[in-house]
């Protein structure tokens, strides 16, 4: 499965289950400060994920990458409904989130194409000193 078809829980398992410390539900539980049917649902996907406190240390402990991290936060709203909360201040509460939203609309409305998005994140990433395709 890829992971940008996977759920939340499916996500957290994974990466739990390739760590080289062969992690068991109840060491990452006790990590976490969770209860062990607590994060078992989670990882079944039973129960919604957990908040972003936990997923700082979810990705800290397993030392996870920012890509990895992103995708969590990604994931965890998509299961919960939700605008990542990573992103949800600046999302909701600047300026920046207030081009964000008028761009995302103009999308929806057919008006920026998915060209014009490649184009924007191509620019974005020279910036950076990035080069992706």
């Amino acid at each position: 499965m890829q992971e940008k078809n996977m759920r939340f829980g499916e996500f957290i398992k994974k990466k739990r289950l390739q760590d080289e410390r062969d992690l068991t539900l109840k060491d990452l539980a006790t990590v976490l400060g969770v209860s062990l049917s607590m994060l078992s649902d989670i990882e079944q996907c039973r129960r919604k994920p957990f908040d972003s406190d936990k997923i700082e240390q979810f990705c800290s402990y397993l030392n996870l990458s920012d890509e990895d991290k992103a995708l969590m936060y990604d994931l965890a709203a998509r299961d919960r409904g939700e605008i990542p909360s990573d992103i949800d201040d600046i999302m909701m509460h600047s300026e920046i989130g207030e081009m964000a939203r008028f761009a995302l609309r103009m999308s929806n409305a057919g008006v920026a194409s998915e060209e014009d998005w490649k184009t924007f994140i191509r620019n974005i990433e020279k910036k950076r000193g990035n080069n992706i395709d």
